[in-house]
């Protein structure tokens, strides 16, 4: 069984069980690492002259077969449980053959129990996390409240765990990505690879239906164009396969990344479906749709945009942030930022106020009824200083930027005089 494994194509294990994604330098695969965030690929892997692939990571100094790379991303030193966990994550994904004795009975993952468990998490991390990666807040609460995605707290980490479902609304896996922490995983699956899809029976009768991979650029295809049906295959293998969850007539947009490995895809799915209406859905120079996403309009934060008076607005409005957007003429996650904004800084604010004193035993109604008024002007007069609270905030904050602004000018000044 080792040396099935050593023989296992490391590129492929990588890029099916933690989506890591190969380019071809001569004789070697690089990659950014799995083992954790990093912006330059430092990841190599090859395959030896005895037919063992590899890898050695410079970021760490570490390299190995595949069971030192499973060593290294499940924190775990212990080579039998690295050996166990190696060979079920390759027989998941195709790569290494099941052989089962007739009267073995494998054990099967409580998703349905960890799911229930993890609900009872408090979603605030999970929420900031979506909406810092420039998901639309709406989506993020639609998600939320809908169960789809929860907070997942493990080795002292914070990971977003999503909930993919099949069309049946069967639990099929739960895909984790960190938030925080010092785990060394930074995405882990626990099931099995399965497409993502927020809404199964609006996609099997869509007329257009939206490729791409992975569940964040998912969600962010959903929030640049928001009644499309999109479907994040859990790798870019899944192509071939993508036939089984797509209507039998919907023309396809592929939205893979811009990469060697995104080319692939989008090359294999013409092959695959090659009397299908195909389109390319426009990344823009970028490298992914998540990039497009946070590159795009909502990088537009020029102080004319919305005065003092219209931030205040948009923080009590009841309208929801596309009314705003399209009031304002601003993309609708700048106007989920100054929400944002804004309840943190009450939730700051209320969560730093003095409490009253526990209540007497229950006087007479009169009382009760002069007592509840007098708590009720108490609450709105707390509200209204807390929102002076923050916007001598929001002041400061345009008074910090006209001092850089006036600075900058300066400086320019003194440049082309010395020029």
């Amino acid at each position: 069984m080792i040396e099935a494994l050593k023989q296992i194509d490391l590129r492929e294990f990588m890029s099916r069980c933690w989506q890591t994604r190969f380019q071809k330098e001569g004789k070697h695969y690089v990659a950014r690492s799995p083992f954790r965030e990093e912006k330059r690929p430092s990841l190599y892997v090859s395959r030896e002259a005895d037919g063992h692939w590899v890898y050695f990571d410079h970021g760490s100094g570490r390299g190995g077969t595949v069971i030192d790379a499973v060593m290294e991303y499940e924190g775990d030193d212990d080579t039998g449980r690295a050996i166990g966990t190696a060979t079920r994550m390759a027989q998941e994904v195709g790569l290494l053959a099941q052989r089962r004795e007739p009267c073995e009975r494998p054990e099967k993952q409580d998703l349905e129990g960890l799911f229930k468990k993890f609900c009872e998490h408090d979603t605030t991390l999970v929420g900031d996390y979506l909406v810092g990666r420039g998901i639309a807040a709406e989506l993020v609460e639609r998600l939320i409240s809908s169960g789809v995605v929860v907070l997942n707290r493990l080795q002292g980490s914070a990971y977003c765990c999503f909930a993919v479902r099949d069309a049946k609304g069967e639990l099929r896996s739960l895909y984790n990505r960190k938030i925080n922490g010092s785990a060394k995983r930074q995405k882990f699956l626990l099931g099995e690879q399965y497409p993502f899809c927020l809404d199964w029976k609006k996609s099997a009768e869509a007329a257009k239906i939206y490729l791409c991979e992975g569940i964040i650029d998912a969600l962010s295809l959903l929030t640049l164009e928001e009644n499309a049906c999109v479907l994040g295959l859990p790798g870019i293998h899944y192509v071939a396969k993508a036939e089984d969850w797509l209507p039998p007539k919907a023309v396809l947009v592929e939205a893979f990344d811009e990469d060697e490995a995104g080319r692939e895809a989008a090359k294999g799915l013409r092959q695959a479906f090659p009397n299908r209406a195909i389109e390319r859905f426009d990344l823009k120079g970028t490298h992914d749709v998540n990039q497009l996403l946070c590159s795009g309009p909502r990088e537009d934060r020029s102080a004319g945009k919305l005065s003092l008076d219209d931030r205040i607005t948009v923080a009590l409005s009841d309208k929801s942030s596309r009314e705003l957007a399209n009031q304002y003429g601003v993309h609708h996650s700048r106007i989920c930022r100054i929400r944002n904004e804004a309840s943190a800084t009450l939730k700051e604010a209320w969560s730093q106020r003095r409490r009253g004193r526990q209540a007497k035993p229950k006087p007479s109604e009169e009382v009760a009824n002069v007592r509840g008024e007098l708590a009720e002007s108490k609450r709105l007069s707390e509200l209204q200083a807390m929102r002076i609270d923050w916007l001598e905030l929001q002041v400061k904050m345009a008074e910090k930027r006209i001092e850089e602004a006036a600075r900058k000018g300066k400086a320019r000044k003194k440049k082309r005089r010395r020029g």
